[in-house]
């Protein structure tokens, strides 16, 4: 979302003040994603809508990129905002769906996950900061970039996410 608000402020010359108007709604989009989400997984489950989710959120990174008018950097605040804290809920309920009724293998798959996300969060910062910097600045290689992570999660999500969980899941001792 940094990306976003200088892509904003600077990328497209106007202003940090605008750029703050988007951060704003960035927020509002925070406030109310994880609800949304919830009732959204709650409704059709978890795996259907984390595809949901990853589908919305690679078409609002996208957009900007395509169209950078008012409507698509409202559009992409927002959505962003809900999924930042929301993607949280739905990982959430697809552990549960993947391992149901074993509370010690949730939590392992819970603690790999978080500890993934962070690593990568953490690892992706660095690499779109350098991209950033290596192309002098080229803001649509970065929105690309996302286009292309989240797309990937959608299909690894629609290829392998409806395979079981490994046989010997505790046995492997992947789980205490």
């Amino acid at each position: 979302m940094l990306f976003l608000v200088d892509f904003v402020a600077r990328g497209l010359g106007q202003g940090v003040q605008v750029g703050a108007h988007y951060w704003v709604l960035f927020g509002v989009g925070a406030i109310v994603g994880p609800l949304l989400t919830g009732q959204l997984a709650d409704r059709i489950g978890a795996r259907g809508a984390l595809l949901i989710a990853y589908a919305l959120q690679a078409f609002a990174v996208g957009l900007p990129a395509l169209h950078p008018g008012t409507v698509s950097l409202t559009f992409s605040s927002l959505v962003m905002g809900a999924f930042t804290p929301g993607i949280v809920i739905l990982v959430l309920g697809r552990v549960h769906e993947l391992v149901p009724h074993d509370h010690a293998s949730q939590k392992v798959a819970w603690s790999v996950a978080t500890t993934s996300f962070a690593i990568m969060q953490a690892l992706a910062a660095f690499g779109l900061s350098l991209a950033f910097q290596s192309t002098g600045g080229d803001y649509h290689l970065l929105f690309l970039i996302g286009v292309a992570a989240l797309a990937l999660a959608f299909v690894l999500e629609l290829a392998l996410g409806n395979r079981e969980r490994p046989t010997g899941w505790r046995k492997q001792g992947l789980a205490n």
